[in-house]
């Protein structure tokens, strides 16, 4: 059970609205029924709408006009989201990550908390990069080297803040306990 009591369109102050509407009227989000409730990790950073606008301005530039392509970017998102057991991260980038081109034997192995093996060695790069940044809190040189041979210095940089951006999200929905969305499977087995 959630934290964080829900905040409807309703009751919110034009700050909060405003920040609520940028998220509802986003594509990924027009199935959420009218004057419902963020979900995510936008439950929580709705609380603070400087905050959570600063944080949206990151994730869209990484998003549509950053240098990761789709298929790294969310292949870097899964990581964290694992590592961290967000199940909302997991539960949502899984399936656009295989629809970006990741092969779904690697989502698998990765929401089971295995080591995949990688045809691409861009994949493979942008994986152990990610996960040893994200559970040893640096980064060997060998692990370096081969993610800036795949990636170069300027997407180097942003696989760093995507990484940031989704250990944030992920410390968001377990800090405050956010659920996953409603009609959304768990994914993982270790958290039911």
């Amino acid at each position: 059970m959630t934290r964080l009591k829900p905040l409807y369109p309703k009751d919110m102050t034009p700050p909060h609205r405003d920040y609520y509407d940028s998220i509802i009227n986003r594509p990924n989000n027009q199935h959420m029924p009218e004057d419902a409730p963020l979900t995510g990790p936008f439950h929580a950073w709705q609380r603070s709408p400087a905050f959570a606008e600063k944080l949206a301005v990151l994730e869209q530039y990484l998003r549509k006009d950053g240098l990761l392509e789709p298929r790294l970017l969310e292949l870097a998102t899964i990581v964290v989201g694992r590592i961290w057991s967000a199940e909302i991260v997991f539960g949502s980038h899984g399936p656009a990550a295989v629809a970006a081109g990741i092969d779904s034997e690697i989502v698998e192995a990765i929401r089971r908390r295995e080591t995949p093996t990688f045809a691409k060695r861009d994949e493979e790069a942008v994986y152990r990069f990610t996960y040893q940044l994200t559970t040893e809190y640096e980064v060997d040189e060998t692990v370096y080297q081969a993610a800036l041979d795949a990636l170069g210095e300027a997407a180097l940089v942003e696989l760093v803040g995507l990484a940031g951006l989704y250990v944030t999200a992920s410390m968001t929905l377990n800090a405050f306990k956010i659920p996953v969305r409603p009609g959304m499977a768990r994914p993982y087995p270790d958290k039911q």
